[in-house]
């Protein structure tokens, strides 16, 4: 790994502000340069992947701003680069995250995420001098209030297309963690969705993700505030699965 820092750190001293800049009328102004960029990139992703967000060597480089310097003159590109370079020492002397012991942790973040978020929904009801609030009524609700109880953990959370089309069609993933390679799904049970009626969209989010190349692994998230299914533990046991190269955690609350 320090062969790699070295590396990235002799590649940014290669990069200089007279190939990533324009000369105009009235001066000469930082216009980064696609080499520049892929490599601000590359150093982007080593951090985040070896050390995370919560890091000293990520909290250095976060103050890294590219549109700090497009437009602006050499000095903000020097500043920048000096960051990122900075960045790359701290990780000289710091060790990298255990990424088991990381993985693990992010796990046990989301599952108690799942097992409180009834309890903050049925607070989010109970509001001062009955002012408006959100009421989980379908699963759009499930997604927002979920969506804001993920920012407390993650920082790259997307929703994107599912592609290629699945059963003749695409659909929208519901959340997609990034870096985690975690993808969630959400549901909210009603009338008419029963334990079977779950059990086959389930299988059916299974198959669609299972190819998908930033899904390692896939959590099916219902919400069931009126106890409607019958025996979730049942379903979770019969479609969680453990491959090394695909896991499924199927996830039923209250």
């Amino acid at each position: 790994m320090e062969d790699k820092i070295n590396q990235l750190m002799e590649e940014g001293n290669s990069h200089s502000f007279g190939n990533n800049c324009e000369v105009k009328d009235h001066g000469t102004y930082g216009r980064l340069g696609v080499e520049f960029q892929s490599w601000v990139a590359e150093v982007e992703d080593f951090i985040l992947s070896n050390y995370g967000t919560e890091s000293a060597p990520w909290r250095v480089f976060s103050r890294f701003k590219i549109e700090g310097i497009d437009g602006n003159y050499q000095d903000a590109f020097e500043e920048g680069k000096r960051t990122i370079i900075s960045s790359l020492k701290a990780c000289l002397r710091i060790p990298p995250k255990d990424k088991s012991e990381n993985k693990l942790n992010k796990n046990s973040e989301l599952i108690n995420l799942f097992n409180k978020f009834h309890a903050v929904a049925k607070q989010l009801r109970n509001r001062y001098n009955s002012r408006s609030t959100l009421d989980i009524d379908d699963e759009y609700d499930v997604q927002d209030l979920l969506h804001g109880l993920l920012r407390l953990y993650f920082d790259d959370i997307r929703n994107e297309e599912w592609t290629p089309s699945y059963a003749g069609g695409s659909s929208r993933m519901d959340f997609l963690l990034k870096s985690e390679k975690i993808v969630i799904e959400v549901k909210k049970t009603r009338k008419g969705l029963n334990d079977k009626e779950l059990g086959k969209q389930l299988i059916e989010d299974k198959a669609k993700y299972q190819a998908h190349p930033d899904c390692k692994k896939l959590i099916c998230f219902t919400y069931d505030p009126e106890g409607r299914i019958v025996n979730p533990k049942g379903i979770e046991n019969d479609l969680n699965s453990q491959d090394d190269d695909f896991q499924v955690l199927i996830v039923i609350r209250p």
